[in-house]
């Protein structure tokens, strides 16, 4: 690969990499994945999502969003200077697949104000966020809410299994509700 230089990107399938002075990164829950993406479109630097720990994760240039409130409440995890990440390489490997490419044309990192907005949009206001809760994806309409309820679960062989959820509208829809029930 050449172009802009990835220091969080290894040439192997895969590496445990301790998060230097040059990037960060920021893990969220595997189903606000697409709807990030989706808004930061071309903007976004490489996301890889991790389908054994069900996490998405996105870099970042150091010291982002180190002014920003705590959000672990809200299921956001900082990963800092000093701090140890699996990253899979250029390929992928196993459980871990880019969903943005680390490729020559792709922004090298997130810019934080603009994953900052989004953020705010599908938690809202980041001061509140933490206290409110984390935020599921629904299964059928891709809306995002914190009142949601589990309708699939499954195990897996490592990591925390896999859950598909649905929002407070369409478990009110009569078609949808029996389609929940067949599930």
């Amino acid at each position: 690969m050449t172009g802009p230089v990835r220091s969080y990107l290894p040439q192997t399938p895969y590496a445990v990499l301790t998060v230097d002075e040059t990037w960060c990164a920021m893990t969220v829950p595997l189903d606000w994945a697409g709807l990030m993406a989706a808004a930061l479109g071309d903007e976004a630097g490489p996301i890889f999502a991790d389908a054994g720990l069900n996490l998405a994760t996105v870099f970042l240039p150091s010291g982002a969003g180190e002014d920003w409130p705590d959000l672990s409440g809200a299921a956001v995890q900082w990963h800092r200077a000093g701090a140890s990440l699996l990253v899979p390489g250029p390929e992928g490997c196993a459980s871990m697949s880019w969903l943005r490419w680390p490729l020559d044309d792709v922004p090298v990192f997130t810019d934080p104000s603009d994953l900052r907005t989004i953020l705010e949009r599908l938690l809202g206001p980041l001061e509140t966020a933490s206290a409110l809760g984390p935020i599921a994806v629904c299964s059928i309409c891709n809306a995002p809410s914190r009142d949601v309820k589990v309708i699939a679960w499954g195990e897996q062989m490592s990591g925390p299994g896999w859950s598909k959820y649905a929002c407070a509208l369409c478990r009110d829809v009569p078609d949808l509700r029996d389609a929940l029930e067949d599930l």
